[in-house]
């Protein structure tokens, strides 16, 4: 009952801080922004294999340069400690575009694999800020669509994972550093559109009859109750195995399907693909469902556990069909985990929406860091099919989580 009166008692100095008036920036840019962020941050698993041909790197050292990436976040957050209470959001977001626009054309030029490491640590950094910045952003100035918006923005991550496999279909080979190049000057139209759009809002604005104050970041509470929640640091906790079973799923199985399967460019691009159509449909649906009494909970739960079984299933044959409806299956029944960790906390938390944002970002980072590599070890001794199967404890470790943190919340608001 405490924890439902300190939540209560947060949404309502959140009602009265919010400024009436129109949001500063139009969610679609941000959905678009998004897009583009996620096929960046998936160009490595279909274009692994042509690195590792052009630089002579090893399948191992495909996985450091996945953990590099995520030294990069790591280092984003040890800052983010400092910034997070003295910079909106926003510019966050917009400085991590930048960041990341800066190091896609840089890799176009790069040669050798140490300057690919430099650049996938700095792809790390602007990948934190963008991600952290995008979904606290979304969640304060448009707080009662949260429940909507939220599974929007991750279902453009999915959707933006969909393409990436065919977008580079014409830079496989020899010309992979082009597809970097291709999506750093994406990248750049969306960041100008989205500063001329913010003017063009702060000029019609200013030229109204009567002119309102654009709605306000809302400002950062203690995070003292989150840390010592142990419901919340246990659902952060499922946020790092899921993670790290996403970027498993997203990065290796593609080689799998190109290196253990002997399967051909088409059929590589699709085995992404159908993962990340699953993980899509997902998070389409989940606002609804939500919207209309779901129980994030419980669709956690089941969800995570028939993941687990789908990615087990997809590496015991060679039938593709079969292997690209169990991948699609292991997307779809464990891709809302994270879109409902934020609807969830932020209803307990709706003050700490920056915080939430870092937290998932800092597990998802020690996830994304730990489980890749330690697959790519595994499968050096073993195969890769079988480090895939064996990952798949990761999401049902996940789920037995989440019954924990059901009964330590059973006090809590839900959404």
């Amino acid at each position: 009952m405490e924890a439902y009166c300190r939540t209560r008692i947060s949404m309502i100095e959140y009602a009265a801080y919010r400024h009436k008036g129109p949001p500063s920036m139009h969610p679609t840019i941000l959905f678009a922004g998004f897009f583009f962020f996620a096929v960046t941050y998936n160009l490595l698993g279909p274009l692994a294999p042509d690195m590792m041909a052009a630089t002579g790197m090893s399948l191992s050292d495909s996985g450091t340069l996945m953990s590099f990436q995520q030294v990069g976040s790591v280092l984003a957050i040890i800052a983010s400690l400092w910034y997070m209470k003295r910079v909106r959001q926003s510019h966050i977001m917009r400085m991590g575009y930048l960041i990341l626009i800066v190091a896609l054309g840089l890799i176009a030029f790069s040669t050798g694999k140490a300057m690919l490491y430099l650049l996938y640590a700095f792809l790390g950094i602007g990948a934190f800020l963008v991600d952290t910045g995008s979904n606290a952003t979304l969640s304060t100035m448009y707080f009662e669509k949260r429940a909507t918006y939220i599974p929007l923005l991750h279902f453009c991550y999915s959707a933006g994972a969909i393409a990436t496999g065919y977008l580079i279909l014409p830079f496989k080979g020899s010309n992979w550093r082009m597809a970097y190049a291709m999506v750093g000057l994406i990248l750049t139209a969306i960041f100008l559109i989205g500063i001329l759009d913010q003017s063009r809002r702060k000029r019609n604005n200013a030229r109204s009859a009567t002119p309102k104050r654009p709605r306000q970041e809302l400002p950062a509470a203690s995070i003292l109750p989150c840390i010592k929640d142990p419901a919340f640091l246990l659902y952060a906790l499922v946020i790092a195995l899921y993670m790290g079973s996403q970027i498993i799923c997203a990065a290796w199985i593609p080689v799998y399907v190109e290196l253990e399967l002997g399967q051909s460019p088409p059929m590589v691009a699709t085995s992404l693909t159908m993962f990340w159509v699953g993980t899509a449909i997902s998070r389409l649906i989940i606002g609804p469902l939500m919207n209309n009494g779901g129980k994030p909970f419980i669709l956690s739960t089941f969800g995570l556990v028939l993941a687990g079984l789908a990615l087990i299933a997809a590496t015991l044959s060679t039938h593709m069909v079969f292997v690209f409806t169990c991948v699609a299956l292991c997307g779809f029944f464990a891709g809302s985990t994270i879109p409902m960790f934020i609807v969830v906390t932020s209803t307990w938390y709706p003050r700490n929406t920056a915080f939430i944002s870092l937290s998932y970002i800092l597990v998802g980072t020690f996830g994304r860091m730990l489980f890749p590599w330690l697959v790519t070890k595994i499968a050096s001794f073993t195969s890769l099919g079988y480090s895939l199967a064996l990952s798949s404890l990761l999401l049902i470790g996940a789920a037995g989580l989440i019954l924990v943190v059901r009964k330590l919340s059973k006090n809590k608001p839900t959404y």
